[in-house]
């Protein structure tokens, strides 16, 4: 696929970039790909949602580049570039000084994510401890302005108290404090509104952007609510079976989607102004990463699929009306005319 200029510039100034990752999980089916040569880049300051159903490898896509990756699970393939250097090939000692530092990660689901039989004042002075090397005195004194900055209410007594004394908003505020105590470069987000009520997704939302415009980081925002997406997001990945199937501006890829997923994924939203008796969903389901089907992967589920797509599709650079876009789709190449 040639690069556009617009392309070339962003790897040049990319904070984080992806080359390639490849991860496989050993399974008695053999051993299966969860991700699959999947490229891209991250600029300071910019916002990059990476939306999918569950299943698509978005979730694995974060552990990799976190490194965090454990047995049957193993990174086989691909760079993590971060301040020029390849964090595959760090040390362990290494990664984790970036590791929660340089990078950190809000994880799913905060309940099993904080430590129950700890404070979340102590769990927030270990990480301050740890990367900038605060006393005791300090560390606690900052884990107190760190729950006020995330607006948790009364921090200096919430400081005290322990993971299941709280609301399910206010362990992911928390998870958000610790993640952003060192002011972190890039921000990885996984499905951060996960289980809450739709107020409480707003107001986390709200401040990972407002943080994120205050100290310039990256922020890559995993889920499949397309909502979150449109709301936060510069630019949108797609993922389906463990690939990068459209890339490009969130007003590209929302309001003029390529990939039959992705016009699947965004007809299925319900809408107030349309009359209809029910929703609209994609046939089928994500297929067992152990059992792809030949060609393209979507390619059972999709109502516009020819006998080309049988054969794998590769990324093809695609108009776009805000930015540069890829679609991984042979509707896109010149093969699918004659097909």
């Amino acid at each position: 696929m040639a690069e556009t200029g617009e392309l070339a510039g962003r790897r040049e100034s990319a904070l984080l970039e992806v080359r390639g990752l490849r991860t496989n999980f050993n399974t008695k089916h053999g051993s299966v790909r969860a991700v699959d040569d999947i490229s891209f880049s991250m600029a300071r300051g910019e916002t990059v949602g990476i939306v999918g159903e569950s299943g698509c490898g978005k979730s694995v896509t974060a552990l990799s580049i976190m490194r965090l990756i454990s047995e049957p699970g193993r990174v086989e393939g691909g760079e993590v570039l971060f301040g020029g250097r390849d964090l595959l090939k760090l040390s362990q000692s290494e990664m984790r000084k970036i590791r929660g530092n340089k990078i950190a990660m809000i994880f799913q689901e905060p309940m099993t994510s904080l430590n129950p039989v700890l404070t979340v004042g102590s769990q927030i002075s270990e990480v301050l401890r740890l990367h900038e090397r605060l006393n005791r005195r300090d560390a606690a004194a900052r884990a107190v302005e760190m729950l006020s900055v995330v607006n948790i209410p009364a921090p200096e007594k919430r400081v005290h108290e322990y993971p299941h004394q709280l609301s399910g908003g206010m362990r992911q505020r928390v998870m958000i404090a610790m993640a952003l105590c060192c002011k972190p470069d890039v921000l990885i987000c996984d499905e951060p509104t996960t289980a809450l009520d739709v107020t409480i997704q707003a107001q986390i939302i709200s401040l990972i952007e407002d943080l994120k415009d205050k100290t310039g980081a990256a922020v890559m925002m995993i889920t499949h609510d397309l909502g979150v997406i449109s709301g936060i997001s510069d630019r949108v990945i797609v993922m389906y079976s463990g690939r990068i199937i459209e890339e490009g501006t969130k007003m590209d890829v929302l309001t003029n989607p390529l990939h039959p997923y992705t016009e699947g994924l965004l007809n299925a939203i319900p809408r107030i102004d349309l009359d209809c008796d029910e929703l609209k969903v994609i046939p089928g389901m994500v297929p067992n990463p152990a059992f792809l089907p030949e060609g393209c992967h979507f390619r059972p589920r999709c109502a516009d699929a020819r006998g080309i797509c049988l054969k794998e599709p590769q990324p093809v650079a695609a108009a776009g009306n805000t930015g540069p876009r890829t679609v991984r789709c042979w509707k896109y190449l010149p093969d699918w005319r004659s097909a």
